[in-house]
């Protein structure tokens, strides 16, 4: 008797059922991280760190972070960096308190900072979008002008705010939960509903991916590239308006501190939840993240300067990641 043995090879189904460790971990690597760095500090400081008092500090200071990393995503998911967004978060923070101290009523003041931030961002499109400047190029020009007109408005001394109404637009005394949270929340919701679940985040996205390709299936994309960069400088010129409120004044020289760690933010955005793309969710984490490893620091008694450093390691860290990411997603489609 001639016996035969048979190989059962697995079905595509039963593939599917097999966990995938590595998409997993890439997927949710850096939330691992988070979750490892707030376990870390918290068994080496368990008095200071975590603490509610501290952790609900973060989230408050960290919100208008928020507000402007979510104004880096939305031009970098067309394909384009805007170097300026943290300058327009300054100038408008300091217009923001130059108008408030003139008795401007704050509904007014609210709406001549945000159509500050519209007239940049359409400046940016203008010579961006239809001159064809390189986007980098033009937008840190227009960073400096704003820097200029810091200095130009606060007269190279530090300007403080006078009413106390507008500070009470962010914080509420005595409470361990800041308002400014909520509008931070509310925006996040708003920007991750306009990109993943209506047809100008799908379009602009396919601006991004690739440009020639979308304008041959159709796709405006100047009007998004334009969309994108108005956006992004309405979102900054919010943030500097809530930032002159919750801080109550504003240096000659605010601003560019923040472009760093809001790219830093949008780049490890990049790299979880949907690696290879700009997203609202990862990029709150990656904000998160930053926040919690310089509060971290900080509270171990490190140096102001090491925050820097971390931020700068992250921000390599992150687009390494993305582009590890991306190129493994065009060799798994070739």
């Amino acid at each position: 008797m001639v016996s035969t043995s048979t190989t059962v090879r697995p079905t595509p189904e039963t593939v599917r059922t097999r966990p995938d460790y590595t998409e997993l971990l890439t997927r949710y690597g850096v939330i691992v991280f988070l979750v490892l760095l707030v376990a870390v500090f918290a068994a080496l400081m368990p008095r200071t760190f975590p603490t509610s008092g501290n952790l609900l500090a973060v989230v408050a200071d960290q919100s208008i972070p928020v507000i402007l990393a979510l104004a880096a995503i939305l031009p970098l998911a067309a394909g384009e960096f805007d170097l300026s967004i943290a300058s327009v978060l300054g100038f408008s923070s300091i217009l923001s308190i130059a108008l408030s101290n003139t008795g401007m009523p704050l509904p007014l003041v609210l709406a001549v900072t945000l159509f500050f931030g519209l007239l940049v961002g359409a400046v940016n499109a203008f010579f961006i979008v239809k001159i064809g400047i390189n986007a980098f190029i033009g937008t840190l020009a227009m960073a400096t002008i704003l820097a200029g007109l810091n200095l130009l408005v606060t007269s190279g001394s530090l300007m403080n705010l006078e009413s106390d109404a507008f500070t009470k637009l962010t914080t509420l005394p005595g409470s361990p939960v800041q308002i400014v949270v909520g509008y931070a929340l509310v925006l996040v919701v708003a920007v991750w509903y306009l990109l993943e679940r209506t047809p100008f985040g799908r379009y602009l996205r396919a601006t991004g991916m690739g440009r020639p390709a979308a304008r041959l299936s159709g796709v405006r994309t100047e009007r998004y590239l334009t969309a994108s960069f108005m956006l992004a400088a309405l979102l900054a010129s919010f943030a500097g308006f809530l930032l002159a409120s919750r801080s109550g004044s504003a240096p000659p020289t605010l601003g560019p501190e923040f472009l760093l760690p809001a790219y830093a933010a949008a780049f490890l955005g990049a790299a979880t939840i949907r690696p290879g793309f700009f997203n609202v969710w990862g990029t709150v984490v990656g904000v998160f993240l930053l926040a919690i490893g310089s509060n971290g620091l900080i509270l171990m008694g490190a140096q102001t300067w090491v925050a820097n450093v971390f931020n700068g390691v992250a921000l390599l860290a992150a687009v390494s990641v993305s582009v590890i990411v991306a190129r493994r997603g065009v060799n798994g489609r070739t």
